[in-house]
């Protein structure tokens, strides 16, 4: 076994290293398969906050990072039931407090209804499930942004494919078909986040293999990956932001609609001042990423989702000098920090694994410009899973991709 760390005078095991939980507490990284959760473990774990990291998985990257100890739980899409009940033993074995850290929606869902049981173990720093639930729909997040005059794409939400119909005789093409919940359902089922149609006739054949996950049908924002902006932020249960950041794209994967491979700090107050007019209007309380859209043709941002939770390249916040999930902790744990407005800038976060390869044949076959490319790896940078002083989830990752290349 591993050493420990000491918290509440007990010691919980953590990895290779001795951390202090101070104040006294214990995070838990639910789903800790990527650079998302990995991105909350080093920032807490570099904080001397003792961190558990938790997956079905015993190879997940967030298992394999120094500043955690790996803790094996069933997942909450294969079998909710199971997580709750792995969730509320591990709770019972912790010496102290637990500060749950949700990277996936599914994860909150499964927790919602069971608030209450897993309250005596440990703090959830969110919205209460009967007032978030309500947001983990699309729907719920255009409406509060309609109700304040926050720009959104024009939308519609079928119910028959009559609707489709009168739809499609209103909406400009190409248009986007996204669910309104469930997400990591929709992405299993067709391999990407978002179906992208170019005329009526398609329009109605997406929709229907769609049906069952309640899409919302999106007219497309103009402009690359690069207009895609996002606030993240740790809002206290007064509604009083703690930390926020600001930063945007610079290109995704697959591009266009796809997870962010390379990304970009750049402090907008202009943006962090709307972002959280939205997030007043939702009663938001936690961690969030507001995502929009920047338009070329007006500059006006539109409301493309607002995450519930943490996003992939949180750890760039970190990186800039706004830690949103020591802030999340402290405040969970008593202990309200409020970190000041603006942050370094300038500052890129890639995943080198999927950007150099995924950009050298952009570039060779002359759908990315060489010098937009290149800005992606101008210094300072930062990897979004490799990292000199926590080298295992990177060794990892290199293992995973030779054995895929050899099969």
């Amino acid at each position: 076994m591993g050493r420990q760390c000491r918290t509440h005078g007990a010691r919980v095991p953590a990895g290779d290293r001795l951390v202090s939980a101070t104040p006294d507490g214990v995070a838990v990284v639910l789903q800790a398969s990527g650079p998302n959760a990995l991105g909350i473990i080093r920032s807490l774990g570099t904080r001397g906050i003792a961190v558990v990291a938790t997956d079905r998985d015993a190879r997940a990257l967030g298992m394999r990072s120094r500043y955690a100890r790996p803790h094996v739980m069933r997942d909450p899409v294969d079998d909710p039931t199971g997580f709750i009940d792995d969730l509320e033993a591990l709770g019972r074995s912790l010496p102290a407090p637990g500060v749950l850290f949700p990277t996936h929606d599914e994860a909150i869902e499964v927790i919602g209804p069971h608030e209450a049981r897993l309250a005596t173990w440990f703090r959830m720093p969110w919205s209460p499930w009967t007032q978030l639930q309500q947001y983990l729909d699309k729907s719920g997040q255009h409406a509060a942004a309609h109700r304040i005059g926050f720009p959104t794409p024009l939308t519609v939400e079928p119910s028959d494919e009559a609707d489709v119909r009168a739809a499609a005789s209103a909406l400009r093409f190409p248009v986007v078909l996204k669910p309104r919940v469930n997400p990591t359902g929709f992405k299993a089922t067709f391999s990407r986040q978002v179906l992208e149609v170019s005329d009526p006739d398609a329009l109605l054949r997406e929709w229907d293999r769609a049906r069952a996950h309640l899409p919302q049908v999106s007219e497309v924002i103009p402009g690359g990956d690069d207009c895609l902006w996002t606030l993240g932020s740790y809002r206290d249960a007064d509604g009083s932001p703690r930390a926020s950041f600001t930063g945007h794209k610079l290109r995704q994967w697959p591009p266009r609609f796809g997870t962010a491979r390379a990304a970009e700090a750049s402090w907008d107050p202009s943006l962090a001042m709307r972002g959280h007019l939205l997030l007043d209007e939702m009663n938001f309380h936690g961690i969030s990423q507001v995502e929009v859209k920047r338009d070329p043709r007006d500059g006006r941002d539109y409301l493309i989702e607002v995450n519930p939770r943490s996003w992939l390249w949180i750890s760039l916040a970190t990186t800039c000098g706004v830690n949103i999930p020591e802030a999340a902790f402290l405040d969970a744990m008593g202990h309200p920090r409020t970190w000041p407005e603006g942050h370094r800038s300038d500052v890129r976060w890639v995943l080198s694994a999927k950007h150099v390869l995924a950009t050298a044949g952009e570039v060779g076959r002359g759908h990315w410009g060489g010098t937009a490319a290149a800005h992606t790896l101008k210094p300072p940078i930062v990897d979004g899973v490799w990292s000199i002083t926590d080298p295992r989830p990177g060794v990892s990752q290199l293992g995973h991709m030779i054995r895929r290349a050899a099969s």
